[in-house]
């Protein structure tokens, strides 16, 4: 999850600037858990640290990278159905540690990420400068809206089995980030999964009369039976509007067009992917009848998406500014003043003269 202050209904984190520079803040209680919930590993549960940490019992299940991976992005992917903001962990954020009986865990090692050495940071006091400030104000969630959007998330991916929620996270956490190639690859294939499901319930196990013989094995077959053949005679038999059916072709043809030409991605191309699949995610959870189930998700999705290179604004009114930080002067600012640095001569950039 990105950084969020998990909190049962009686805490509170109310760290002041002066506590954060001076290192005092509350760090045991960016060690203690918050919630276990319920995820299907019986007897044990998924923890959640008040630093928004999950956790996971060593057991043989869990004792790999990859399979704690899958678990944790299953989980994550879960929760963004349920209308929870999650993005994908990482293979090199994920440590292993120790978990005391009275609910305090303690981070050993196992990472080399940005992410969890910012957590072990902050748990330890030995947090920089720059990343300390994120401990002032943060967002927080209540342990009740997590438990509660997993267990929407839950009630949609059990009526969609052929999806990988794992795979729809991994879509829209590169989505937000900008990495388009990345993104498309994992929404198309969970677009595909889906399709696949929409196929074998309504055209496969669709009761007609009479046995055919061979049928069943002609309409699985991929070779006859594309992805963009079945959206076609999807589309034609009226599970899939032409809304839908819209967005679900241009995303199929920029698909092709990246994997046979390499054609380059853009947002906009990508973005009807993400549209598309869970538009069709809202049709097959509501029986076919509505496309806007889960357009809250998609929206906060839209709102998490990283910025652009450069700001669209360059100065800030003095009441936007709550707090600042002077950094060290370098050559060519303005109030680096007179002092001598080293110049090489094969580096300084020089005029291009126009012909």
């Amino acid at each position: 999850m990105p950084f969020r202050i998990i909190e049962r209904e009686t805490d509170e984190w109310n760290a002041t600037l002066e506590e954060i520079n001076s290192r005092e803040y509350d760090y045991v209680k960016l060690n203690r858990m918050s919630t276990f919930i319920d995820i299907g590993i019986a007897p044990f549960s998924l923890g959640i640290g008040f630093d928004g940490s999950l956790v996971l019992p060593a057991t043989e299940d869990y004792r790999t990278k990859e399979s704690a991976l899958e678990k944790f992005n299953q989980t994550l992917g879960i929760l963004l159905l349920g209308g929870i903001y999650s993005e994908s962990v990482q293979p090199d954020n994920i440590s292993y540690g120790t978990l005391f009986f009275d609910g305090y865990i303690k981070i050993h090692g196992g990472s080399s990420g940005l992410v969890a050495g910012f957590h072990k940071s902050i748990r330890s006091k030995l947090v920089g400068t720059l990343d300390s400030i994120k401990l002032l104000e943060p967002k927080s969630i209540k342990t009740s809206e997590i438990e509660s959007a997993y267990k929407i998330g839950k009630s949609i991916i059990e009526n969609l089995p052929n999806l990988s929620a794992n795979m729809l996270l991994d879509g829209t956490s590169h989505y937000v980030r900008s990495q388009w190639s990345e993104s498309l690859i994992f929404l198309w294939t969970s677009i595909e999964q889906l399709i696949n499901q929409i196929w074998e319930q309504e055209i496969i196990k669709s009761e007609i009369e009479g046995v055919i013989e061979g049928r069943t094995d002609f309409l699985k077959d991929y070779r006859t039976w594309t992805t963009s053949t079945r959206i076609e005679t999807l589309f034609q038999k009226g599970f899939i509007p032409f809304g839908v059916y819209k967005f679900l072709n241009l995303a199929r043809k920029t698909r092709n067009d990246f994997i046979h030409n390499g054609k380059p991605l853009t947002k906009e191309k990508v973005e009807n992917a993400l549209i598309g699949l869970f538009q069709v995610v809202s049709l097959i959870i509501s029986d076919y009848k509505s496309t806007d189930k889960l357009d809250e998700t998609l929206e906060v999705i839209r709102q998490n998406q990283r910025g652009g290179l450069f700001p669209k604004k360059t100065k800030l009114e003095k009441n936007e500014v709550t707090h600042w930080l002077e950094t060290p002067p370098i050559p060519g600012d303005s109030h680096w003043g007179k002092k001598e640095y080293e110049i090489i001569e094969e580096l300084v950039l020089k005029p291009i003269r126009k012909e």
